[in-house]
């Protein structure tokens, strides 16, 4: 197990029992992604990402009761909260544009739980863009390492969903600091063809001539809570939407 605060350790060492009692020999791996699988988690700030990737598809009752297991009522998360995401092999091996869940589980303490089996009914850029992240820095808890489960994404893929993200963000989540740290790693990635955390999408934009001060701000308030100014975010996606935009035209 990768380096995290005892009491998340011990929690995702439940969650992985918990998945093996209730999906027995269909279980082929269970994975850390997100900031807990890359060595960039922070304590009462993050989420824990965790995807779960099974032979064959799950009954309705199946999925419910799984999510029933991991509920934070049933097993209490010590971060943020719980993302947890299933797919079947076949859904993420090959490579799909709009990868395709068994169950998409949300859960945590004082956050409304959200348990969706439809994933047109999603903002499908984020699964594309976490199993890009995924594969290459996330932590097998139980099964074969990440690169061999999860298909390469292709870089144009990527880019696409990047530019969904930066169009999702000013009309869903506007005042989020995950509004600029995003769209930051969205740059990074657009100029550089680097994946990476939003601290070091943030560190990287911050060293770009030109880079707006909301950057710094937005760091600052993903600690603190306080709120990003829209119009100000606004200048920083404009300059990585540029970016992918250019990157598109040369993947052409």
């Amino acid at each position: 197990m990768i380096s995290l605060p005892a009491p998340e350790t011990a929690y995702l060492e439940q969650l992985v029992c918990r998945l093996q009692s209730g999906l027995g020999p269909r279980l082929v791996g269970v994975y850390l992604f997100g900031s807990a699988g890359y060595g960039a988690y922070e304590a009462g700030i993050s989420d824990l990402d965790v995807q779960a990737v099974v032979d064959g598809v799950s009954s309705t009752r199946q999925r419910e009761e799984l999510a029933e297991r991991l509920a934070h009522e049933s097993l209490p998360c010590p971060a943020k909260r719980l993302d947890f995401v299933c797919y079947t092999r076949s859904a993420v091996n090959p490579a799909r544009r709009h990868p395709h869940f068994e169950l998409n589980f949300n859960t945590g303490d004082g956050i409304p739980e959200q348990l969706m089996f439809d994933p047109s009914a999603e903002a499908n850029h984020w699964f594309l863009l976490d199993i890009a992240m995924g594969r290459e820095f996330g932590h097998a808890m139980v099964g074969p390492p990440p690169a061999t489960v999860f298909a390469p994404i292709p870089s144009v893929w990527q880019l696409q969903a990047i530019q969904d993200s930066l169009a999702w963000h000013p009309a869903h989540d506007p005042i989020s600091p995950n509004n600029v740290l995003n769209a930051c790693r969205g740059w990074r990635y657009a100029v550089t063809g680097a994946l990476g955390s939003k601290a070091a999408g943030a560190s990287w934009a911050r060293s770009q001539p030109g880079c707006p001060p909301i950057v710094e701000r937005a760091e600052h308030s993903r600690r603190d809570g306080a709120p990003v100014s829209p119009s100000e975010a606004a200048d920083l996606i404009a300059i990585a939407s540029e970016a992918v935009r250019q990157a598109l035209l040369e993947n052409q």
